[in-house]
C-alpha cells in the first residue's frame, strides 16, 4: 500500500488477485509521509512488490495532525479501506469505529478539547451489540 503519485508507474497496480484458499498481505509504512515516503523509497526490500493505490472518496478523519493533501489519510484509515475492498466489511467497519474511539480520546486528552461527535464508544458497541 502506497500512494501511486510516489511510486514508478510500472509497479502500480489497479487490484490484488487472491489465489483460492490464500489471504492476501498487505505492507503498509506507518509513519508521518515523509517519513513513509524516505522508507518506501530507501527500503530495497519493497522493490519486488507491487504498489496498490486508493482513491479516497472521503477526507481523512484524523485531524491530529493537518495533511499537506487532501487525499492524505491515516494508517488506519488506508487499513480499513483495504480490508474492506477484500470482501471484509464488518472488519472494516469495525477497525474505523476504533479509529474514530482513538482519535476522539487522543485530540480530547493530547489536545484538550473536545469534539462536536463525542459519542465514538457509544458508536462502536451500538455496533457490536447488532454484529457481533
Amino acid at each position: 500500500m502506497f500512494p501511486a503519485e510516489y511510486a514508478e508507474p510500472e509497479r502500480v497496480v489497479p487490484s490484488v488477485t487472491v489465489e483460492s484458499g490464500k489471504r492476501p498481505l498487505f505492507i503498509m509504512l506507518d509513519g508521518s509521509w515523509a517519513e513513509a515516503k524516505k522508507m518506501f523509497r530507501k527500503s530495497p526490500y519493497l522493490n519486488q512488490f507491487p504498489v496498490l493505490s486508493i482513491n479516497p472518496d472521503k477526507p481523512s478523519r484524523y485531524k491530529v495532525r493537518e495533511a499537506s493533501k487532501e487525499n492524505q489519510l491515516g494508517t488506519a484509515e488506508v487499513a480499513a479501506r483495504i480490508i474492506d475492498l477484500y470482501g471484509e466489511q464488518k472488519n472494516a467497519d469495525v477497525l474505523d469505529l476504533w479509529f474514530d474511539v482513538f482519535r476522539e480520546n487522543y485530540i480530547t486528552g493530547k489536545m484538550n478539547r473536545t469534539l462536536p461527535d463525542h459519542n465514538s464508544i457509544e458508536q462502536l458497541q451500538s455496533y457490536m451489540a447488532n454484529y457481533a
